[in-house]
């Protein structure tokens, strides 16, 4: 019985009937032929074409009916989808680069050369679809058999030529769990300077990539030991310090093992990203005393150095402000799972940290790297605890989604104010008092209590309220 194709193969069939009636020298190159050999399925196919690749693809899509083609006539490539599969035609070409950019000048040539100009001898193996052969004149079934990642040519020309491949060796390396030949991680770390003219877009695409990989804190082990961890997150490469003294993790080991944690609760990268970020106020926050170590507030700062950072990473705002929520908050948990903290002081919590709590938790139980196993395992048995705990006081209170029952223009006409930041701040004071349980979160309750302690409410200001944040719950009313 003759094995059925996938919609890949079917593509790729196709695509060798035209060339062969077109008579087209056409190749499968780079990732598809790549993960061929490692056994991995992948819907991107990658064509060159000795001759004009444009006019191929709009003639190939025209012949089976498929979507027009986007065309890119600067890099001589077109690209078409078909149900989630992406075809790209490229015409076989050369490359040469200005010292000042990664943009190269391209002129057609033949296949050896196009293979040649590739980043990594891995992605430079060419199947010959007319004579149904492979082309591999670097070796490069050789390393994906070895697991190395090595350029086809000078390591120095081709980093020099294109930073970026330094960064997508790297990806390359964490994704795939390859080794980088020597000479090749050299010219990686004599041309990280040159990451300097790739946009940060593109820089920060590459991270996140690395970040998804299995185990990503191998690739940022790399980029640390390369110096290009220094040029492009050095908030990051600061955690490799002298030992001060061993009373204390080292910190980039330590951040590199809750990444790798993380990794294995999560796909999220972002949420991956706070991991590798979380503890990068520590170095700024180092303090000895009487012999005894501390990072005091190093959770506030290194919020602060992680909103820079993804500024300048260009993050999206919504990760961002996850990002942040939960450096913020990332010792919370294990502070309250040493107490007995109170349903209102839980309440209080749920409502600061809101929909990003399960992220917060699966945060903190990879943050715990003692060598002691015993302890590790207490200490998560106590997180998890806590969090079973939170989420019946959400199931039964909905914190999470809690919202003040008595709007802004109802308290205004209650107590004779006009709009303004008074407003907010009676509301936020309101709330306050609903999740310490004095005043039932209704309509005619807190009409009920505005009314009775109007004076007070008017009298309240943002420090008053910072102040009533600090009292407890059995403290009178005002």
């Amino acid at each position: 019985m003759k094995k059925k194709s996938n919609p890949e193969q079917i593509l790729i069939e196709q695509i060798e009937e035209w060339a062969k009636k077109q008579k087209e020298k056409a190749y499968l190159v780079g990732g598809y032929v790549r993960d061929r050999f490692r056994r991995r399925r992948t819907r991107d196919i990658d064509i060159v074409v000795e001759g004009d690749a444009l006019a191929f693809a709009r003639a190939f899509s025209r012949a089976h009916r498929y979507p027009t083609p986007i065309f890119y006539g600067k890099f001589g490539t077109a690209m078409i989808e078909i149900e989630g599969i992406k075809l790209e035609f490229a015409t076989a070409r050369k490359e040469s680069y200005h010292a000042l950019s990664r943009k190269p000048q391209v002129k057609p040539t033949t296949i050896l050369e196009d293979l040649e100009r590739r980043d990594f001898t891995i992605n430079a193996i060419a199947y010959d679809l007319l004579e149904k052969k492979y082309l591999d004149p670097f070796n490069g079934k050789k390393d994906i058999k070895e697991k190395v990642i090595r350029t086809p040519v000078s390591p120095d020309q081709t980093f020099f030529d294109d930073p970026l491949r330094i960064l997508r060796g790297i990806r390359f390396a964490s994704h795939f769990s390859f080794s980088i030949d020597a000479r090749t991680f050299e010219g990686m770390a004599n041309n990280a300077h040159r990451l300097s003219i790739v946009s940060i877009e593109r820089i920060s695409d590459e991270l996140i990539k690395t970040l998804s990989a299995p185990l990503p804190g191998y690739g940022f082990s790399l980029m640390e030991q390369s110096g290009v961890l220094g040029l492009i997150l050095p908030e990051v490469a600061n955690l490799r310090e002298e030992k001060r003294d061993l009373s204390y993790k080292e910190l980039f080991e330590h951040t590199l093992q809750v990444l790798d944690n993380l990794s294995q609760r999560t796909k999220d990268p972002y949420l991956r990203l706070t991991g590798l970020l979380h503890d990068i106020g520590k170095p700024k926050t180092f303090r000895k005393i009487d012999g005894k170590v501390s990072f005091h507030r190093h959770e506030f700062v290194g919020e602060r150095m992680a909103k820079t950072i993804c500024e300048r990473l260009k993050i999206p705002a919504d990760k961002t402000e996850m990002i942040l929520l939960l450096i913020r908050y990332h010792l919370r948990p294990h502070l309250l799972a040493k107490e007995e903290p109170t349903d209102n002081a839980l309440a209080r919590f749920i409502r600061e940290i809101g929909k990003n709590m399960k992220e917060l938790f699966l945060l903190a139980e990879s943050d715990l790297t003692s060598k002691n196993k015993r302890k590790v395992m207490e200490a998560q048995d106590s997180l998890k605890a806590l969090y079973e705990r939170i989420k019946a006081l959400n199931k039964k209170r909905k914190l999470a989604r809690f919202s003040l029952k008595l709007d802004g223009f109802l308290l205004m006409e209650t107590l004779g104010i006009p709009p303004g930041p008074q407003v907010g701040i009676i509301k936020q004071y309101l709330e306050e008092r609903v999740l310490d349980g004095l005043v039932e979160n209704k309509k005619r309750a807190l009409l009920s209590y505005v009314k009775e302690y109007h004076r007070e409410l008017l009298g309240l200001n943002a420090d008053s309220i910072q102040k009533k944040k600090s009292e407890s719950a059995e403290e009178n009313i005002p």
